[in-house]
């Protein structure tokens, strides 16, 4: 996916949207604006945080997305890093979906991708778990909130390991 820098402006407004939409409340203050920021090598990065609508005072469900894109040919942007989490303290559970640290995980498990899930939190079948790439933030939202309003919390032990 290769965005110009106002397209992923969009992009990422269009994200606090869909959160806002599934009622996420988003952890921003109210001086705080949705920015990218830029690092010194020209990557665009965004970081979203909420809670999740549990009827709890203060919420036990986070929801928390992260992308990083790379400058790309013809001024634009592809994203080169991704974590998507769900950490539902009520009913004791993470679900994350990841690329990062690409160049280590192909050379440790031939894969870019990998997946953690833990039930109760901290305890996991293994550190990392095989997946599927994610398209985009959109559906890693999807993804996460489908995992959080499923009566069934997830079966982390039938997720292959990559270990």
């Amino acid at each position: 996916m290769l965005l110009t820098a106002g397209g992923l402006e969009e992009y990422l407004a269009n994200a606090a949207d869909l959160l806002e939409r599934f009622g996420v409340a988003l952890d921003l203050r109210p001086d705080e604006d949705l920015d990218l920021d830029e690092s010194p090598s020209g990557s665009l990065s965004f970081e979203l945080r909420g809670f999740l609508p549990d009827g709890r005072n203060p919420p036990r469900a986070v929801l928390e997305v992260r992308e990083i894109w790379q400058p790309a040919p013809g001024n634009a942007f592809t994203r080169t890093e991704y974590e998507f989490e769900l950490l539902d303290h009520e009913r004791g559970f993470r679900r994350a979906f990841h690329l990062h640290d690409a160049e280590a995980f192909v050379r440790r498990f031939q894969v870019v991708v990998h997946e953690h899930c833990e039930g109760p939190i901290g305890s996991a079948p293994c550190a990392h778990m095989a997946g599927y790439p994610v398209r985009d933030v959109f559906r890693g939202v999807e993804l996460l909130v489908d995992a959080w309003i499923d009566s069934q919390t997830p079966d982390c032990a039938v997720l292959p390991c990559l270990e």
